[in-house]
């Protein structure tokens, strides 16, 4: 789903790699969850954290322009995609109090990164109002608070408030850096490509390896905790990375940009719980023994599953489309009445 901004397709790529790190980074986590003896796995999270921050700082690009059509299909998707968790949590409901819990889709959702980017959505308006309207002093200013903010309380103060970077204020962070990515553009856009991708792997390889051979010493926690949260600046740096590198592309494909259109989709359907519990981990166990134990083998299996928890994603969103037209058909009326 994509809301008030023109499609490129390189970050329509990006949208979609996003994703697919996304679904590698939660089969593998379903995985270590029974399975903790697996170092590797967890030292390649590191890299694959990225996708998260890397949808922000799309939206900081190119800006979320809300509207009463945009939300409206946003917090139907969200409502269509959680009725399988609605009716599986109403199944083991022992009281009508839980029942009602269930029902709030919104608020009770087990979707986090859906509820802050709602949060995100709804305060678009006033930081794009004080982007068009401020200095570039002022924005950077604003820009060091976040950072302050998001960063520093959040890692090296350990407040609980912003601790792991999953809250507004972070992702209001990564939204300015994403706006400042669109200011500046014209000087990322003239980095050498080359530089830039090595510089990439280097980082995430140093990430990896250091992990693995320091994971169970101080040093190795000091990593993951620069590394891994959403507000850590090695994750945020890497992103950035990330961002650069396939924004330097030049790609014109409605193939990819049709299938990022379901991009909200595919994280919403992958992370239902009946997902989770029927489908992902039984065929994650199978994949594994399957492999025999094989690392390399096993990885493999589970990039292939990722492509095609994709593919499925898609298709199921693609067959729901009529629904999405009407809504936004409604949106669009609703929007007139209202004038916003």
């Amino acid at each position: 789903m994509r809301i008030g901004t023109t499609r490129q397709s390189n970050f329509e790529l990006l949208r979609l790699l996003s994703m697919f790190f996304i679904i590698s980074y939660h089969l593998l986590l379903r995985f270590h969850d029974v399975n903790d003896s697996f170092g590797w796995m967890q030292a390649l999270w590191l890299p694959l954290h990225v996708g998260v921050v890397c949808f922000v700082l799309i939206s900081g690009y190119f800006e979320i322009h809300t509207c009463s059509r945009g939300l409206l299909l946003y917090l139907a998707l969200l409502f269509i995609y959680s009725l399988p968790d609605i009716i599986f949590s109403i199944r083991d409901s022992q009281s009508v109090h839980a029942i009602l819990h269930s029902l709030m889709f919104v608020s009770r959702t087990n979707y986090w990164f859906a509820l802050t980017y709602l949060g995100l959505y709804l305060v678009a308006p006033l930081i794009n109002r004080f982007f068009e309207n401020s200095s570039i002093r002022e924005q950077w200013y604003l820009l060091v608070v976040f950072a302050l903010i998001s960063i520093y309380l959040g890692n090296f103060a350990r407040n609980r408030t912003y601790f792991e970077g999953k809250n507004l204020v972070n992702f209001l962070f990564i939204y300015q850096i994403g706006h400042f990515l669109k200011t500046y553009s014209s000087k990322w856009l003239r980095f050498n490509k080359r530089t830039i991708l090595i510089t990439y792997l280097i980082l995430n390889a140093v990430l990896v390896s250091s992990f693995l051979l320091l994971r169970s010493e101080w040093l190795g926690r000091v990593i993951w905790r620069m590394s891994f949260p959403y507000n850590s600046p090695i994750l945020i740096l890497n992103s950035v990375l990330l961002f650069i590198l396939v924004g330097q592309m030049k790609l014109h494909s409605s193939f990819v940009n049709r299938m990022a259109e379901s991009c909200f989709a595919i994280y919403l359907i992958h992370s239902s719980t009946p997902v989770i519990v029927f489908l992902q981990r039984p065929a994650i166990d199978k994949l594994f023994a399957i492999s025999n134990g094989n690392d390399v083998i096993f990885l493999f299996f589970i990039i292939c599953f990722a492509m095609l928890t994709m593919i499925y994603c898609i298709v199921i969103d693609s067959c729901l489309k009529p629904i999405w037209k009407e809504v936004s058909i409604l949106g669009d009326k609703l929007q007139e009445k209202i004038g916003y």
